[in-house]
């Protein structure tokens, strides 16, 4: 069987904007959204259930058409194809060969909604009504030249206006989005240190990365442009930063034969958090705002050399590997957690060069938070008097594998700036070391960056 024409050419990324079909009717939506409606053909003809197969044929051959609505002057019943009249008995009545498993598009429906029940059905025609009434039909040949349009042939992702179609879509139905905002870093001399053919090759890899750690019932993506990516979701923030920084791993994993140089990116993200009722916000400019901001946090990451995030609180992360710890400067020694009735104290010993660091924390006897602030009291000494950290929180979470995950969210203030960061470690035994490794894994890059430096 030969693959559905918009199969081809629309990625999985499009199959899973929503398939309700219907029209909208929410106002000023309509002029944000690309719809169907220049795209649509006035028909002329039609056949009811009981009119033969050979009067369809004849009308599609005398108006040169390749298919032909169902329609018995109240409502539309189905469609028949070209395809299904071969060898099937002239005499026989319509309704035996019609196909009724079609949606109630009208010619404001989301043309990005139409391309998707396209591209997961075999049907090439469907019918077009409004208020009820037959107004016309569209081909999925209509839609190819304009998806090809919104698609980056080179990585196989839709450009940005894609997206922002979908971003607007979710607030219109009273959901929130979070932005995520990707940036390779130095790509620039990257591409002229070995070529833009390896330059491409590292592009289709990281939208390849990008693309598998994202579930496409909640996510989508699309290249921004040039060494950009974006990712739009509905993902609470803190669980769309911990995608974010799971995705920066991906990344970093990456390698090719030609290069001997690490491949990682910046980020930055923003929304998922429900400050005021939708009804008087403008959508698009809503999505814009995130975009925006995202794309800002980006670059201060970018310009710190830190790596920042969430956490993902509910949603199964897709896989966490052990973390490195900052160009293996810093090594856990031992870690200890002694409990006494409601109190506790959590030691850890690190080393980092020939230097140990202890750091310890007492309190109620809460181990995770504990464990993690011994460990900030441990770095205190090498860090520079300007950075200030502090835990937002510590948690687990259970991957799909049903591995137990534990993450630490930390605030890393220098100056003016402020970033959160997020680390994340597998939960064995050792559940103490394992949130020491999560708290180095945040600390990671800004670090590593701060001890060059000083």
């Amino acid at each position: 069987m030969r693959p559905h024409p918009l199969r081809v050419l629309v990625t999985e990324e499009v199959a899973h904007l929503g398939a309700n079909g219907a029209g909208h009717s929410r106002g000023r939506l309509d002029d944000l959204v690309r719809t169907i409606e220049h795209l649509v053909k006035p028909i002329r003809v039609w056949v009811n259930p009981e009119h033969t197969v050979q009067t369809a044929l004849i009308l599609m051959r005398g108006h040169q058409i390749s298919g032909i609505p169902v329609y018995d002057g109240q409502q539309v019943l189905g469609v028949v194809e070209s395809s299904q009249i071969l060898g099937v008995d002239l005499e026989a009545p319509i309704h035996t060969i019609m196909r009724t498993d079609i949606p109630n598009f009208s010619p404001k429906s989301p043309l990005m909604t139409v391309a998707d029940w396209f591209a997961n059905h075999q049907c090439t025609l469907l019918p077009i009504v409004e208020e009820g009434k037959l107004v016309g039909m569209i081909s999925v040949f209509d839609l190819l030249t304009e998806i090809g349009r919104s698609y980056d042939p080179m990585t196989g992702l839709p450009w940005s206006d894609y997206l922002r179609e979908w971003s607007i879509e979710q607030l219109a139905e009273g959901k929130e989005v979070t932005i995520l905002f990707f940036d390779l870093d130095n790509f620039g001399l990257f591409n002229k240190r070995y070529g833009h053919l390896v330059g491409d090759e590292v592009l289709r890899r990281v939208a390849q990365v990008i693309r598998e750690e994202l579930n496409p019932e909640t996510d989508v993506v699309c290249r921004w442009g040039g060494d950009e990516f974006a990712v739009s979701t509905l993902r609470r923030r803190e669980e769309a930063g911990l995608l974010a920084h799971q995705i920066s791993r991906q990344i970093s994993s990456i390698r090719l034969p030609e290069v001997d140089q690490p491949i990682s990116v910046s980020y930055g993200y923003q929304g998922g958090k429900r400050t005021r009722e939708r009804e008087q916000v403008h959508f698009a400019a809503t999505v814009d705002n995130l975009i925006n901001l995202a794309s800002q946090e980006c670059l201060l990451m970018k310009g710190m050399g830190t790596a920042r995030g969430g956490a993902q609180l509910t949603l199964p992360m897709q896989a966490a590997v052990e973390p490195r710890p900052p160009e293996k400067r810093i090594r856990i020694q031992s870690v200890s957690y002694e409990r006494e009735g409601k109190r506790a104290r959590a030691r850890v010993y690190l080393q980092y060069e020939n230097r140990m660091l202890e750091g310890q924390a007492e309190g109620e006897a809460k181990m995770q938070p504990l464990v993690a602030e011994s460990v900030l009291n441990a770095l205190a000494p090498i860090l520079p008097n300007t950075v200030r950290l502090s835990i937002l929180e510590v948690n687990e979470s259970v991957g799909e594998t049903g591995q137990a995950v534990v993450f630490v969210i930390l605030i890393w203030e220098n100056g003016e700036a402020r970033q959160e960061l997020v680390g994340s470690a597998l939960l064995k035994e050792d559940a103490p070391r394992a949130v020491v490794s999560a708290t180095l894994d945040a600390l990671n890059r800004p670090l590593a960056r701060v001890l060059e430096r000083f």
